[in-house]
């Protein structure tokens, strides 16, 4: 890792349902890089449960605690990138934000379009409820709809993204439906002053890249990155490009 007292701290926050893991080609691209870390959010991975009220302050104080007071990269996916919105404005040094699938508002409203529509949620929602593998697959194949994926490559990716030893909590599941449920983070777009990096799959079924084009025309200081033929995960699925984006972006950064 090059010695630069200004190298960035990379932190990712995964989605719902997922782990830390998810992230382990983005971990193996830029650790060589900069000091990155994948976080667990509450219940996933191993990582205690918190109450609902707790989460945003747990996380952010868990960040804070990782990036030492160096300059920061806050990645989020899906839900991991509504809580980024949601605290960006208390990291400590935060250098851009990288936001991938991810919305203001999660399901569909009157006056909101781009929200996940009653089918999906109604997936999300009886996953929750059983938990078995078979939903949370089903759940899985449905983030990487769109995608044009060999039976083996979707092996694979089930393999070395989901961490079967430490699955979510019910607890957790149920919390992490209730702030998508809740948060609306459409008001607060205006004030992030940070560059930001809006990465989005074109035939994303659960977020739909509409959400990613209104986040990107809303944030004064965004970018807008579009993949096609790309479902809900461009990270893993396209991890080439994506990940080449990724550094182009940071690389252009002041810090």
């Amino acid at each position: 890792m090059p010695n630069n007292l200004n190298q960035p701290t990379i932190i990712f926050l995964h989605g719902w349902g997922q782990s830390a893991q998810i992230w382990y080609q983005q971990i193996k691209h830029f650790s060589p890089l900069a000091r990155t870390y994948a976080i667990n959010l509450p219940g996933h991975g191993g990582a205690p449960d918190v109450s609902q009220d707790e989460w945003t302050q747990h996380i952010t104080s868990e960040i804070n605690h990782i990036s030492q007071d160096k300059p920061v990269l806050l990645v989020g996916w899906s839900l991991g990138g509504e809580i980024a919105l949601k605290i960006q404005q208390h990291i400590h040094r935060l250098a851009g934000l990288i936001l991938i699938s991810t919305t203001p508002c999660f399901r569909q409203q009157k006056d909101w379009p781009h929200g996940c529509s009653d089918e999906v949620w109604r997936g999300f929602t009886q996953a929750s409820q059983q938990q078995t593998p078979k939903l949370m697959q089903r759940f899985f194949q449905m983030m990487l709809h769109g995608d044009t994926l060999t039976r083996k490559a979707m092996q694979t990716f089930a393999r070395e993204a989901i961490n079967k030893q430490q699955p979510p909590t019910q607890q957790t599941l149920q919390t992490g439906l209730s702030l998508l449920s809740s948060l609306d983070l459409r008001e607060t777009l205006a004030r992030i002053s940070v560059p930001s990096l809006v990465i989005h799959g074109m035939q994303d079924v659960i977020v739909p890249v509409h959400a990613g084009e209104y986040l990107a025309r809303k944030i004064t200081n965004a970018k807008l990155h579009i993949i096609q033929d790309c479902g809900h995960a461009p990270f893993l699925t396209h991890d080439v490009t994506f990940n080449q984006q990724m550094e182009a972006w940071w690389k252009n950064l002041s810090m």
